[in-house]
């Protein structure tokens, strides 16, 4: 735990026992925590246990982003992932790193996406698996209702109806909820554990989810216990909730909401099939101009490192490795 711009920031640090590794800032989203990324740490930080090199051995930081599970409650406002990204990048100074890559899904995603943009010193790259790659033109028409733009490729198309389809199913309710009346949502989701579950099960990311009826199917149904009664031990489910808040009306897949032109440093992008957004490689070239990795994996979802933990660990290294 580490006090950083006068909130109380709570981080796992785990150092691989391998000389050279790469130090990894990991963020989570929401209605996650850092219980997602459990199962990814032997795989990182120590490779040749599980069938990898040395040579892809990382240092990681897994903070609580402010106002989620053990970190401190953020009071007054301006809270919005581009602070997010400045209190991660002083972390990382602290820690006394300087050279390290970020990754990130989710909120993950916008905060890694505003460090690569603020690139602070020691920086190196960035990984994300929700990437804010919707092009301008495309984003009208989606903002609108209106029909899809001319000459789009068949990928593109039929990415746009996924998106449209997906809004227009009531899909992204909790971000309208969450982002202008977090407080009112945030009684229900205080009041009751019953209420904060099914709150939280709405989110899309639990859309192919069977409520534990697989158990060799991850996230179990402890683990999304888990995940949901940290919420509620600590009670940041209201808190949580005011990211959303402080960034309404930057959609989190909008290249442009997201600035994503400003980004100079390297980008890696990882597209797992059953996530809520899964974009062309067309466009992410578009929307980040060092684009040196893209993947399109075989399996997994929104919360792919809680889902897929030893194909998300392949993924990274393979995305970091030109920047060893």
């Amino acid at each position: 735990m580490t006090n950083i711009d006068g909130v109380d920031i709570h981080f796992i640090w785990v150092r691989s026992s391998h000389p050279n590794a790469l130090p990894l800032i990991i963020t989570h989203g929401w209605p996650g925590s850092v219980f997602e990324f459990t199962k990814v740490v032997g795989p990182l930080t120590e490779p040749t246990s599980y069938g990898a090199s040395a040579a892809d051995a990382f240092d990681l930081v897994i903070p609580s982003n402010p106002g989620y599970g053990f970190s401190g409650k953020p009071t007054g406002t301006g809270w919005d992932p581009d602070r997010v990204a400045r209190v991660w990048a002083e972390l990382m100074n602290r820690l006394g790193y300087t050279r390290y890559v970020a990754q990130g899904g989710d909120w993950g995603a916008l905060i890694t996406g505003a460090m690569a943009r603020e690139a602070p010193a020691g920086l190196l790259g960035i990984h994300l698996n929700l990437p804010a790659t919707i092009p301008p033109e495309v984003s009208a028409a989606l903002a609108s209702g209106g029909l899809a733009p001319q000459g789009l490729s068949d990928q593109e198309r039929a990415t746009f109806d996924a998106v449209q389809r997906f809004a227009k199913r009531g899909n992204s309710a909790y971000i309208t909820m969450l982002g202008a009346r977090p407080q009112t949502i945030g009684y229900g989701v205080t009041d009751s554990p019953a209420f904060l579950a099914a709150f939280m099960l709405g989110h899309p990311g639990f859309a192919h989810w069977t409520y534990g009826d697989g158990p060799q199917r991850a996230p179990t149904k402890d683990e999304v216990l888990d995940e949901f009664t940290l919420y509620w031990l600590t009670n940041s489910a209201a808190s949580a909730g005011r990211l959303y808040w402080e960034n309404m009306g930057r959609s989190p897949l909008f290249a442009a909401a997201q600035k994503t032109n400003e980004i100079s440093l390297p980008v890696a992008v990882t597209v797992f099939p059953e996530d809520v957004y899964r974009p062309p490689e067309t466009w992410a070239r578009r929307a980040y101009s060092h684009l040196i990795y893209f993947h399109e994996a075989t399996r997994g979802g929104h919360f792919a490192a809680w889902e897929q933990p030893q194909l998300f660990s392949e993924e990274i290294r393979a995305a970091f490795r030109p920047l060893r």
